[in-house]
């Protein structure tokens, strides 16, 4: 008769320290190393991500199977999460996210096959979620702004015109002058 025993290890998973998530999308890599493994690599696994400090809120999770190289979409609220295993380490992808997202978030996996169960949770990544910058970077003008803009170019042309209109008259006077001595 076998038994399957839970095993708790802690930060066997490392994630990095801070991402900086820019256009609401951020990436996790949660790496799983070797030595806290009992035999060469897992075959299936439950990956959730935990949000908070002390991870006590579960985010999401997905069943992932290690065999295969593949993209397992999940859709909630707000925000799309995508969990990509090309072997290890797991790649999360957290789409959606805004300013108020800001936070501490870890991996937790828990190896299923093959036995013994083990739960490996990560040391946990800083996201920080930048606000999101406006593409057009044009204020917007008032309109007592743009008709004063107008008042001020029609000023300038008539004061070119009279000083054009004056120096013409000064040439007109000069040529005048020299005709008359010449």
């Amino acid at each position: 008769c076998s038994h399957n025993f839970i095993i708790f290890l802690s930060t066997k998973v490392t994630q990095p320290y801070r991402v900086v998530s820019t256009n609401g999308v951020a990436q996790i890599q949660c790496v799983i190393h070797p030595q806290s493994l009992k035999y060469p690599y897992p075959e299936e696994a439950r990956v959730s991500v935990l949000k908070g400090l002390h991870g006590h809120q579960e985010l999401c999770f997905s069943i992932l199977n290690f065999t295969d190289q593949r993209e397992t979409r999940m859709e909630q609220k707000d925000q799309v999460i995508v969990f990509f295993v090309l072997f290890l380490p797991v790649k999360v992808t957290l789409s959606g996210l805004n300013v108020t997202d800001t936070d501490m978030y870890r991996c937790e996996i828990w190896i299923f096959y093959p036995p013994p169960y083990l739960e490996l949770i990560g040391n946990g990544t800083l996201i920080h979620v930048l606000e999101e910058e406006d593409d057009d970077n044009t204020a917007p003008v008032s309109v007592p702004v743009v008709v004063l803009v107008i008042a001020i170019i029609c000023v300038l042309i008539i004061i070119i015109y009279f000083q054009v209109r004056t120096l013409l008259l000064y040439f007109v006077f000069i040529m005048n002058l020299i005709s008359i001595y010449f």
